[in-house]
């Protein structure tokens, strides 16, 4: 049988760690998925699920009729976006990527519904990183849209005893939230690097929450999702483990490492580094006060360097533990 005779249940657009973390998710729950790979024989590597197949031809993904889940990076989806647009894609669509655009400051939904029906489309985040998916390690994520009908289509792909969904309406603070964790775990990472201890991090944990929440509702996002998975749990994760790039980024230009230089040492794409940079867009529109985020930017940035950076944060003005 040919791939598009297949009686798939779902395709994905994105071959990398969490594309095929989420395919083996799909494969544990007896659902067969197609993947899109630039890079079809490397990918098969390492893909022993029978449930899961591979095409280098993304028109093969758009003619299966069957709902999609776009599994790059934030950088991509516009082109994404032009190709669903061009080929009329009208079902449903899962975005798990987790950022900021920083020449638009539009979230994963925002830049994909300027190109398919906003209704369609879904967001999946929480802590998760893709190595545990893939050992069936209990992980539990959110689902986020306000079409009720739509998400549940998803719920039903994924949810499973490893793998457990739970629903929101909030897509906008799901995507917050996911976003701004990559964020405050490049500043946690720095911290670390800087040898500067428990206590530390956890301020910077804690006080980050409430920099999400002050964007919250900046946005109008429900509070209740930034304290939820996708919120505080990510963060919890991402800022706590070196499975996390943006952490390990953050250790490393801690210890000095250009920030190209460092980039490269991770060998994956950084989302924290966009983030930062799209992040500012939503500062100035709302005029908003994020001191440790946009400490995070002026790093990056080249505007200041790690040490002086924490140095200024730490001679701050005292103040009311929740002013902004």
């Amino acid at each position: 049988m040919t791939a598009l005779n297949q009686p798939y249940n779902a395709s994905i657009i994105g071959a990398g760690s969490w594309g095929r973390a989420l395919a083996h998710s799909l494969s544990n729950n007896e659902k067969k998925v197609l993947i899109y790979s630039r890079d079809k024989e490397k990918s098969k590597e390492g893909l022993s699920e029978s449930n899961i197949s591979i095409t280098d031809e993304i028109t093969e993904v758009f003619s299966l009729n069957k709902p999609l889940i776009i599994s790059t990076p934030v950088a991509s989806l516009n082109d994404i976006g032009k190709l669903l647009k061009k080929h009329n894609f009208l079902l449903p669509i899962l975005l798990t990527c987790k950022g900021i655009d920083p020449n638009s400051g539009l979230f994963p939904a925002e830049i994909i519904g300027n190109y398919v029906n906003k209704d369609n489309l879904v967001v999946l985040s929480g802590p998760s990183f893709a190595s545990e998916v893939v050992q069936n390690k209990p992980t539990a994520v959110t689902i986020a849209s306000p079409n009720k009908e739509v998400r549940k289509i998803f719920t039903e792909l994924f949810h499973q005893k490893y793998f457990r969904i739970y629903e929101s309406s909030d897509i906008l603070g799901c995507q917050l939230g996911g976003a701004m964790k990559n964020i405050l775990s490049v500043a946690v990472g720095i911290s670390d690097g800087l040898s500067l201890g428990a206590n530390a991090r956890a301020a910077l944990i804690t006080r980050g929450i409430l920099e999400i929440k002050n964007v919250g509702k900046a946005l109008r996002c429900d509070d209740q999702t930034i304290s939820g998975l996708s919120g505080f749990g990510d963060l919890v994760l991402t800022a706590n483990d070196n499975q996390s790039r943006n952490r390990r980024f953050g250790l490393e230009i801690a210890g000095g490492t250009r920030i190209n230089e460092a980039e490269k040492k991770i060998g994956q794409v950084v989302e924290g580094i966009n983030a930062s940079i799209g992040l500012q867009i939503l500062i100035k529109k709302h005029n908003l006060n994020l001191p440790i985020c946009s400490k995070v930017f002026d790093i990056i940035t080249g505007v200041i360097d790690p040490k002086t950076a924490v140095d200024e944060l730490l001679v701050r003005v005292q103040k009311e533990e929740f002013d902004q």
